[in-house]
Protein backbone atom coordinates (compact mmCIF):
# COMPACT_ATOMS: atom_id res chain seq x y z
CA UNK A 1 0.00 0.00 0.00
CA UNK A 2 2.85 2.34 0.75
CA UNK A 3 4.30 1.60 -2.69
CA UNK A 4 1.01 2.58 -4.35
CA UNK A 5 0.89 5.92 -2.58
CA UNK A 6 4.58 6.49 -3.37
CA UNK A 7 3.91 5.84 -7.07
CA UNK A 8 1.06 8.31 -7.15
CA UNK A 9 3.20 11.11 -5.74
CA UNK A 10 6.28 10.51 -7.87
CA UNK A 11 5.78 11.70 -11.43
CA UNK A 12 8.19 12.47 -14.17
CA UNK A 13 8.47 16.01 -15.59
CA UNK A 14 6.60 15.13 -18.82
CA UNK A 15 3.56 14.05 -16.83
CA UNK A 16 3.71 17.25 -14.81
CA UNK A 17 3.72 19.35 -18.01
CA UNK A 18 0.74 17.40 -19.38
CA UNK A 19 -1.08 17.79 -16.10
CA UNK A 20 -0.55 21.56 -16.17
CA UNK A 21 -1.90 21.80 -19.72
CA UNK A 22 -5.13 19.94 -18.98
CA UNK A 23 -7.62 21.82 -16.83
CA UNK A 24 -8.01 20.44 -13.36
CA UNK A 25 -11.24 18.62 -12.76
CA UNK A 26 -13.07 18.90 -9.48
CA UNK A 27 -12.28 15.93 -7.33
CA UNK A 28 -14.44 15.01 -4.42
CA UNK A 29 -13.17 15.90 -0.99
CA UNK A 30 -12.96 12.27 0.00
CA UNK A 31 -12.54 9.26 -2.22
CA UNK A 32 -14.20 6.19 -0.81
CA UNK A 33 -13.35 2.94 -2.59
CA UNK A 34 -16.65 1.05 -2.50
CA UNK A 35 -18.00 1.58 0.95
CA UNK A 36 -21.62 2.43 1.55
CA UNK A 37 -20.84 6.14 1.30
CA UNK A 38 -18.97 5.58 -1.97
CA UNK A 39 -21.94 3.73 -3.41
CA UNK A 40 -24.26 6.55 -2.34
CA UNK A 41 -21.98 9.10 -4.00
CA UNK A 42 -22.00 7.02 -7.19
CA UNK A 43 -25.79 6.82 -7.15
CA UNK A 44 -26.66 10.38 -6.11
CA UNK A 45 -23.55 12.39 -6.98
CA UNK A 46 -21.15 14.48 -4.97
CA UNK A 47 -23.01 16.57 -2.36
CA UNK A 48 -20.44 19.35 -2.65
CA UNK A 49 -21.21 19.90 -6.35
CA UNK A 50 -23.91 22.35 -7.32
CA UNK A 51 -27.30 20.79 -7.90
CA UNK A 52 -28.17 23.47 -10.46
CA UNK A 53 -26.06 22.01 -13.23
CA UNK A 54 -27.57 21.38 -16.65
CA UNK A 55 -27.46 17.92 -18.18
CA UNK A 56 -25.17 19.18 -20.94
CA UNK A 57 -22.44 19.78 -18.42
CA UNK A 58 -22.74 23.54 -18.51
CA UNK A 59 -22.89 25.46 -15.30
CA UNK A 60 -25.95 26.98 -13.72
CA UNK A 61 -25.67 30.02 -15.97
CA UNK A 62 -25.68 27.88 -19.12
CA UNK A 63 -22.28 29.11 -20.32
CA UNK A 64 -19.96 26.62 -21.88
CA UNK A 65 -22.71 24.47 -23.35
CA UNK A 66 -21.75 22.58 -26.46
CA UNK A 67 -24.14 21.87 -29.31
CA UNK A 68 -24.50 18.26 -30.33
CA UNK A 69 -23.48 17.55 -33.89
CA UNK A 70 -24.91 14.96 -36.25
CA UNK A 71 -21.75 12.85 -36.04
CA UNK A 72 -21.96 12.74 -32.24
CA UNK A 73 -25.59 11.72 -32.47
CA UNK A 74 -24.70 8.97 -34.95
CA UNK A 75 -21.92 7.76 -32.64
CA UNK A 76 -24.41 7.44 -29.78
CA UNK A 77 -26.49 4.97 -31.81
CA UNK A 78 -25.38 1.37 -31.77
CA UNK A 79 -25.43 -0.94 -34.78
CA UNK A 80 -28.02 -3.12 -33.07
CA UNK A 81 -30.38 -0.12 -32.71
CA UNK A 82 -30.10 0.60 -36.42
CA UNK A 83 -30.57 -3.00 -37.53
CA UNK A 84 -33.54 -3.68 -35.24
CA UNK A 85 -35.56 -0.47 -35.61
CA UNK A 86 -38.38 -2.42 -37.22
CA UNK A 87 -38.98 -4.27 -33.94
CA UNK A 88 -40.18 -1.13 -32.19
CA UNK A 89 -43.93 -0.88 -31.65
CA UNK A 90 -45.90 0.47 -34.62
CA UNK A 91 -42.82 0.63 -36.89
CA UNK A 92 -43.58 -2.42 -39.03
CA UNK A 93 -47.19 -1.52 -39.76
CA UNK A 94 -46.47 2.12 -40.49
CA UNK A 95 -43.55 1.26 -42.80
CA UNK A 96 -45.63 -1.27 -44.72
CA UNK A 97 -48.48 1.19 -45.07
CA UNK A 98 -46.04 3.89 -46.24
CA UNK A 99 -44.44 1.55 -48.78
CA UNK A 100 -47.85 0.66 -50.18
CA UNK A 101 -48.95 4.30 -50.38
CA UNK A 102 -45.67 5.36 -51.98
CA UNK A 103 -45.85 2.58 -54.54
CA UNK A 104 -49.47 3.39 -55.36
CA UNK A 105 -49.04 7.17 -55.66
CA UNK A 106 -45.74 6.89 -57.54
CA UNK A 107 -47.11 4.22 -59.86
CA UNK A 108 -50.26 6.19 -60.70
CA UNK A 109 -48.24 9.35 -61.23
CA UNK A 110 -45.76 7.47 -63.46
CA UNK A 111 -48.49 5.83 -65.53
CA UNK A 112 -50.43 9.03 -66.02
CA UNK A 113 -47.34 11.17 -66.75
CA UNK A 114 -45.45 8.77 -68.97
CA UNK A 115 -41.69 8.35 -69.20
CA UNK A 116 -40.94 12.06 -69.18
CA UNK A 117 -42.36 12.45 -65.65
CA UNK A 118 -40.52 9.49 -64.13
CA UNK A 119 -38.43 11.74 -61.85
CA UNK A 120 -41.52 13.57 -60.65
CA UNK A 121 -43.31 10.27 -60.03
CA UNK A 122 -40.42 9.02 -57.88
CA UNK A 123 -40.48 12.27 -55.87
CA UNK A 124 -44.20 11.82 -55.31
CA UNK A 125 -43.63 8.20 -54.26
CA UNK A 126 -41.00 9.16 -51.67
CA UNK A 127 -43.16 12.00 -50.35
CA UNK A 128 -46.23 9.76 -50.07
CA UNK A 129 -44.13 7.11 -48.31
CA UNK A 130 -42.77 9.59 -45.77
CA UNK A 131 -46.07 11.32 -45.04
CA UNK A 132 -48.07 8.10 -44.81
CA UNK A 133 -45.47 6.38 -42.62
CA UNK A 134 -45.27 9.31 -40.20
CA UNK A 135 -49.04 9.69 -40.01
CA UNK A 136 -49.57 5.96 -39.48
CA UNK A 137 -46.88 5.88 -36.79
CA UNK A 138 -48.42 8.81 -34.91
CA UNK A 139 -51.89 7.29 -35.17
CA UNK A 140 -50.62 3.95 -33.86
CA UNK A 141 -48.76 5.60 -30.97
CA UNK A 142 -51.87 7.53 -29.93
CA UNK A 143 -53.93 4.36 -30.12
CA UNK A 144 -51.37 2.59 -27.91
CA UNK A 145 -51.53 5.41 -25.34
CA UNK A 146 -55.33 5.19 -25.31
CA UNK A 147 -55.10 1.43 -24.90
CA UNK A 148 -52.70 1.80 -21.98
CA UNK A 149 -55.04 4.32 -20.35
CA UNK A 150 -57.93 1.91 -20.81
CA UNK A 151 -55.89 -0.90 -19.26
CA UNK A 152 -55.04 1.32 -16.27
CA UNK A 153 -58.70 2.16 -15.80
CA UNK A 154 -59.64 -1.52 -16.09
CA UNK A 155 -57.06 -2.46 -13.46
CA UNK A 156 -58.35 0.27 -11.14
CA UNK A 157 -61.95 -0.87 -11.66
CA UNK A 158 -60.96 -4.48 -10.98
CA UNK A 159 -59.24 -3.39 -7.75
CA UNK A 160 -62.33 -1.43 -6.69
CA UNK A 161 -64.56 -4.39 -7.54
CA UNK A 162 -62.33 -6.75 -5.57
CA UNK A 163 -62.35 -4.40 -2.56
CA UNK A 164 -66.14 -4.05 -2.82
CA UNK A 165 -66.64 -7.84 -2.95
CA UNK A 166 -64.27 -8.29 -0.02
CA UNK A 167 -66.17 -5.67 1.97
CA UNK A 168 -69.52 -7.33 1.16
CA UNK A 169 -68.10 -10.70 2.16
CA UNK A 170 -66.91 -9.28 5.48
CA UNK A 171 -70.29 -7.64 6.07
CA UNK A 172 -72.06 -10.93 5.36
CA UNK A 173 -69.73 -12.74 7.75
CA UNK A 174 -70.36 -10.15 10.48
CA UNK A 175 -74.14 -10.37 9.87
CA UNK A 176 -74.01 -14.18 10.00
CA UNK A 177 -72.10 -14.06 13.29
CA UNK A 178 -74.60 -11.57 14.72
CA UNK A 179 -77.59 -13.68 13.64
CA UNK A 180 -75.99 -16.82 15.08
CA UNK A 181 -75.42 -15.07 18.40
CA UNK A 182 -79.04 -13.83 18.47
CA UNK A 183 -80.31 -17.34 17.67
CA UNK A 184 -78.09 -18.83 20.34
CA UNK A 185 -79.27 -16.22 22.85
CA UNK A 186 -82.93 -16.78 21.89
CA UNK A 187 -82.65 -20.55 22.36
CA UNK A 188 -80.56 -20.32 25.52
CA UNK A 189 -82.00 -21.74 28.77
CA UNK A 190 -80.83 -18.60 30.57
CA UNK A 191 -83.21 -16.46 28.56
CA UNK A 192 -86.25 -15.81 30.77
CA UNK A 193 -88.60 -15.25 27.87
CA UNK A 194 -88.25 -18.94 26.95
CA UNK A 195 -90.09 -20.00 30.16
CA UNK A 196 -93.91 -20.06 30.49
CA UNK A 197 -95.72 -20.08 33.79
CA UNK A 198 -98.91 -22.10 33.06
Amino acid sequence: MAEETLETYTTNPEQQNNAEETPRQKKPKHEFPQSQVGKLWDAFGNPEESANVLATGAGASGRGSKDVTVTEAMKSMSLQDVTSFYKTPCARDSLLLGIGAGFGVGGIRGVLGGLRSLWTASNWAVGAFAITSLAAHEFCQRRRVQELDGMKQAVELMKELKIKKQREKEEKAVEAVRLAEEEKKRKSWTNLSNYKFW
